[in-house]
Order: structure tokens, then C-alpha cells, then sequence
């Protein structure tokens, strides 16, 4: 059950640094998430890949939250919306984040998300509208709206419909999203200049493309409140390793 986050996410809730009265003056229907975000600040956010079996899904994830994941967005282009398939695998992730005490987001379909007891969903830019997701979720408590964007713009007017985090990128060019490199990798300077856009609404900013250890830094160095990462773990032979390497770099990059 969702309620207190400090009580839902007791470890995570350790890394939060963010003053909560640097988050938005929200109406209502979005006041449900502020905490949320605030408790489980630096994220190293894990999206997972598309792959059909459950039981390997679940066992690359479960590796990664044993290294230091602190956040899970269940990502499948294998499977429609309505599928069992994705309803067993997101119901499966639920019960293994939750016994992490960590939050599960899923991509693009804030119905199922909102059926299975999701944290959150996250939605891209060619997906269902910020302002129709939003009255999907209501006044769900703690449950998060997340929103790719790759410039400020974009940033500006997610921020206004009332996304909860974005997520920003391609920083790097990505090897599992190819389209997405076509001529649009932003880089650290776009990042930056996302993030900058972002703080004037005390909305959280996730760096996503291409991101493996040796550029955590330079991504949490624009004030990014995390990184997400897909490759850098599930192509990993030792996925537990790998987390832990990154979110130690979150971590000390963030706290210093």
C-alpha cells in the first residue's frame, strides 16, 4: 500500500537531500506526488529492456536492485497494453520492487500502471498527452507522472501540464533506441540548459541515453537528479556489479 513514502521507501528515503520547499506549489490533483519524488532523491533509475520471459526479467532486475537501483520503470515493446503477457510481468516487477521497498513506474500505459499498483508511469512525447494522463490518475496518492523530453521547451510545457520528473535525452548516442540518434542527441549542454528549464518549476530531471559509469558524473554535474540506464545494466555479465557502480557514483556525486 502507498502512503507515507518515508515509510513505503525507509532506504531510499536515506539518499533524499532536495528540501521539500524546493518543490512546486501544486493543486491538488498533483500534490500527490511531491513527497514522493523528495524521498527517493538521487535515482538510479533503471528502465528495463524489452525482452518476452518474465523469469529472466525479473531475475536482471532483481540482480540490479541488489546492486543499488532505487528506482524500476518496466519499459516492453514486445507486448500491446492489454496483453497478459505485460500484465504478468508488471504484476511480477510490483511484487519485487515492493519488497525493496522501491518504486515501479510503468512506460506508456498509465491504465495499467494504475491497475496493477504501480508507483508511477512515464509517458514520451508520441504517447498519450501529459493533461489526459493526468485525469487518468486523479488524486491517486503518490503516484508519479513522468515525461521524456529532450529540450526546454519540451521541458517547459511538461512542467506545466503537471509532470512530476522528466526524463531528458538522448545525452549520448543509445544503442537501444536507434531511431532516437538520428540528430537529435542533445548532449551535456542540452541536458544543462533542460535541467536549468526545469528548475524554475522544481521539477526533477533524469539524464537517459547512452549513459554507462564514466559518464555519471558529467550528467549529475548539470544538477540532474539522477541517471537512467537500459544497456549499462542488462548487457552487463554481472548486472548486481554494475548497479553498484553506478549508484556509487550517483551517490558521491550527488552528497559531495
Amino acid at each position: 500500500m502507498r502512503g507515507n513514502c518515508g515509510q513505503f521507501y525507509p532506504m531510499v528515503c536515506l539518499l533524499a537531500t532536495t528540501p521539500f520547499s524546493q518543490f512546486r506549489i501544486m493543486p491538488p490533483t498533483l500534490q500527490r506526488s511531491a513527497h514522493a519524488v523528495k524521498s527517493t532523491l538521487p535515482w538510479l533509475y533503471m528502465v528495463t529492456p524489452s525482452i518476452a520471459s518474465t523469469d529472466v526479467l525479473v531475475d536482471t532486475v532483481e540482480k540490479a536492485l541488489r546492486g543499488g537501483v532505487n528506482i524500476v520503470q518496466l519499459r516492453n515493446k514486445i507486448f500491446g497494453a492489454d496483453s497478459p503477457e505485460l500484465k504478468a510481468m508488471a504484476v511480477a516487477l510490483r511484487e519485487l520492487t515492493r519488497s525493496h521497498n522501491v518504486p515501479l513506474i510503468i512506460n506508456d500505459h498509465v491504465a495499467l500502471a494504475l491497475d496493477v499498483g504501480a508507483d508511477g508511469a512515464h509517458i514520451g512525447q508520441e504517447d498519450t498527452a501529459v493533461e489526459a494522463a493526468q485525469a487518468l490518475i486523479g488524486t491517486t496518492p503518490s503516484f508519479l507522472l513522468g515525461v521524456t523530453v529532450r529540450d526546454a521547451i519540451q521541458a517547459q510545457a511538461a512542467c506545466k501540464a503537471g509532470a512530476d520528473y522528466l526524463g531528458v535525452g538522448p545525452v549520448y548516442a543509445s544503442s537501444t533506441k536507434q531511431n532516437a540518434n538520428n540528430g537529435l542527441v542533445i548532449g551535456l549542454d542540452g541536458l544543462a540548459s533542460t535541467v536549468a528549464m526545469a528548475s524554475q518549476f522544481h521539477v526533477p530531471v533524469v539524464a537517459i541515453g547512452g549513459i554507462h559509469v564514466d559518464r555519471v558524473e558529467a550528467c549529475m554535474s548539470t544538477k540532474a537528479a539522477g541517471v537512467a540506464v537500459v544497456a549499462a545494466l542488462s548487457s552487463s555479465s554481472d548486472v548486481q556489479g554494475a548497479a553498484a557502480a553506478l549508484a556509487d557514483k550517483v551517490r558521491r556525486h550527488h552528497t559531495r
